[in-house]
């Protein structure tokens, strides 16, 4: 009883939330995080009933985020297409590098600065580099959806530029995972076989995905059973989530890598149409709404006066890394001065996954020292993803805003 009296005040103040944060053009997860929040301040309260105060520790909660972060990433590989990352693959793969590069290097410097000397300091400032070269792919394409960019040529290279930039971070947290069980950076050897590792998932994912896939699903459809394709595509999603744990990486590529694959010419539009629907549904509707409240509910905002400095550090190398690392490349590859900004500032919100990424260290104990800034970096690694994917929005309309000799002679 007390789990569904959980999810029904969860899923009531997260679609408020959402709602709410929606109306003012913000995206709708932040709104969901805001709830999580309120409602920690609540739970501590003397008066406090019962239901609230055991919510931040309820092994329900915990569940729920794991299925979240999971139908997060499978909708998020089933909006892109193998083709549109490969369009722009060249200038792209310049772009995400930089996107990656200067962003990591700057959030690993400016951490082993501050961090106290631990065996952990190697992994928590890889940590929190990593979580600084990761971009928020959804927010974008809205955004660019709703200037009529997304299929120009700035949009697709911040498209399929954050794409990767998300691949190549959640590769990078394999290294940081390695480096937390071994307390070191990993030898040549291991590093040879850490990539090996990588490049055998893709290898075998990416083959299955186009040899093996479109005859799974083919076969799927027509069993006579409700909802075959949505079946056959989870499970395919679990099969990669449990490949990637077996060699070594983290299991949310699995179900990236699955629903990257499933599109309509393995699966035929109004296959396409009604899975993706009902996975969005469920997604946006129950499983994300719990992951981002999650995430709420757990955020200690002591950050803000604990490590104000700190804090502040970390916003500036998250937007401006993003800003030069991707901005650049963008620049010598052909854009205008104006697009590649708009490039450098269309990945420099964070999301999702740079949530994910920061809860899984959480849950590996990354953060569990008693030293003020360690035990805010969690706070700040959230409030560093919330505020950059709030800003971006409103500075790549900014920056893409036509002007007045581009929209023409007023009439």
């Amino acid at each position: 009883m007390e789990h569904a009296l959980h999810l029904i005040l969860l899923l009531m103040l997260t679609r408020l939330g959402g709602a709410l944060f929606e109306k003012v053009g913000q995206p709708a997860s932040m709104g969901e995080i805001a709830a999580g929040i309120v409602l920690l301040p609540l739970a501590v309260l003397p008066f406090a009933p019962p239901l609230l105060v055991a919510l931040p520790d309820s092994p329900f909660l915990e569940i729920a985020a794991e299925f979240g972060i999971f139908a997060v990433l499978l909708l998020a590989g089933i909006e892109m297409r193998p083709r549109e990352i490969a369009a722009q693959s060249g200038a792209a793969l310049g772009v995400a590098f930089g996107g990656v590069i200067v962003p990591l290097a700057g959030g690993f410097a400016l951490a082993w600065a501050f961090l106290p000397d631990t065996p952990l300091k190697l992994a928590q400032a890889l940590l929190v580099g990593v979580a600084l070269c990761i971009s928020a792919v959804p927010v974008a394409v809205k955004i660019l959806m709703e200037l009529r960019l997304l299929h120009r040529r700035v949009g697709e290279m911040i498209v399929s530029a954050a794409v990767l930039d998300d691949v190549i971070g959640l590769v990078l947290l394999a290294v940081v995972l390695s480096v937390m069980e071994t307390g070191s950076v990993p030898n040549a050897s291991t590093m040879l076989k850490l990539i090996g590792q990588v490049g055998l998932f893709f290898a075998l994912t990416v083959g299955a995905g186009m040899l093996l896939e479109p005859a799974f699903y083919r076969w799927a459809a027509r069993l006579p059973v409700p909802a075959p394709l949505f079946s056959a595509l989870v499970v395919i999603a679990l099969a990669y989530a449990l490949l990637a744990e077996a060699l070594g990486m983290d299991f949310i590529l699995g179900p990236f890598m699955a629903g990257l694959f499933f599109d309509p010419d393995a699966v035929g539009d109004e296959g396409y149409a009604s899975v993706k629907a009902s996975m969005a549904d469920l997604t946006n509707g129950l499983l994300a709404p719990l992951f981002f409240a999650s995430i709420g509910v757990r955020l200690d905002l002591g950050a803000v006066t604990a490590v104000p400095l700190f804090l502040t550090l970390l916003l500036v190398v998250a937007f401006l890394g993003k800003l030069v690392g991707a901005g650049v490349p963008a620049r010598l590859a052909g854009l205008s001065a104006r697009e590649a900004t708009a490039v450098g500032v269309g990945m420099s919100g964070r999301g999702a996954v740079e949530l994910v990424v920061a809860s899984i260290a959480l849950e590996a104990g990354l953060f569990a020292q008693p030293d003020i800034l360690v035990g805010s970096l969690f706070s700040a690694l959230v409030i560093t993803a919330v505020l950059t994917t709030m800003l971006m929005p409103m500075a790549l309309r900014a920056v893409l805003r036509p002007t007045a000799k581009e929209r023409g002679p007023s009439r």
